[in-house]
């Protein structure tokens, strides 16, 4: 998922193009370009995107929670992010 991100990380971008560890790909977005929303980032792991592109919900309805926690698997297996 790369929603919030800077409009100009977008250049160059393209579907399946080959990213070498550690090339920087993105840059958040500023609020005016967010929708208002203060930079941050969204690290989701999507296993089927289901027809969607461009897009896939980051929220969903409560009614729907298990069939997307199946879909969107902890991001935490990569990440093995600490919190203190």
């Amino acid at each position: 998922m790369y929603g919030h991100l800077s409009l100009a990380s977008l250049n160059g971008l393209e579907e399946g193009k080959f990213i070498p560890a550690g090339t920087k790909i993105a840059e958040l977005g500023a609020k005016e370009e967010n929708g208002s929303w203060p930079p941050h980032l969204h690290f989701q792991l999507i296993k089927d995107m289901s027809g969607l592109k461009g897009d896939y919900p980051g929220v969903c309805r409560f009614s729907e929670r298990e069939k997307y926690l199946a879909n969107c698997p902890d991001p935490d297996l990569i990440l093995k992010a600490t919190f203190s």
